[in-house]
């Protein structure tokens, strides 16, 4: 009876420490596994226009009702191991997703040791293709329809520069954003809204 008792205690033990290891290895391993897939986001990345706020509105100057000029930016608290930044600006369309969505402005490989840009900027960093004419630069917006319109431009920090094998003329946003993928130490957006008399 006591040898069955003590067989029984050895075999629930040993029941007891396999399950523990099992436990301990899977936990490891997904731990592992989210470090390599995730990057830790600061959130404290501060972004905003020169001459506008978020969710206030966009400057006539910047749309085709004026000058058409790129927007003045600034940023600050910056993550550490920031190695670059790639700004951009787009809307979606009512139609959205059945039409696209309209990107306006491109920016990448911007250089860390940059926290502005002045008003009709063209020197820092290199354009991506708007959607409006295809072109490597910015385009002002020109929404048709009544009531105001939303557009977001958004701040990403990054601790590398894109991944991006496209020549100039084919380097869209959604080239730039899967060529960032796990390179995003913090990001900030921007909501503003114009609506066109």
């Amino acid at each position: 009876m006591i040898r069955l008792m003590v067989i029984s205690h050895l075999i629930m033990m040993c029941f007891i420490g396999c399950s523990k290891e099992s436990a301990t290895n899977s936990t490891s391993t997904n731990s592992t596994t989210n470090n390599q897939s995730n990057t830790t986001i600061a959130n404290q990345l501060v972004f905003s226009g020169a001459e506008f706020v978020g969710n206030g509105a966009f400057p006539k100057k910047y749309t085709c009702d004026s000058s058409g000029y790129s927007p003045a930016l600034q940023w600050s608290k910056a993550p550490s191991g920031t190695k670059s930044y790639v700004i951009t600006m787009h809307h979606f369309p009512p139609t959205y997703p059945a039409e696209e969505k309209h990107v306006y402005m491109l920016l990448y490989n911007v250089p860390s040791e940059t926290s502005s840009l002045a008003e009709n900027s063209k020197n820092i960093g290199n354009f991506g293709i708007n959607t409006v004419n295809r072109k490597n630069e910015y385009t002002p917006p020109c929404s048709q329809g009544p009531g105001s319109k939303k557009y977001i431009l958004t701040l990403y920090a990054l601790s590398e520069s894109p991944s991006i094998s496209t020549t100039a003329s084919q380097t869209t946003m959604d080239v730039v954003l899967a060529g960032i993928r796990n390179k995003i130490l913090d990001s900030a957006v921007i909501d503003v809204t114009y609506t066109r008399q």
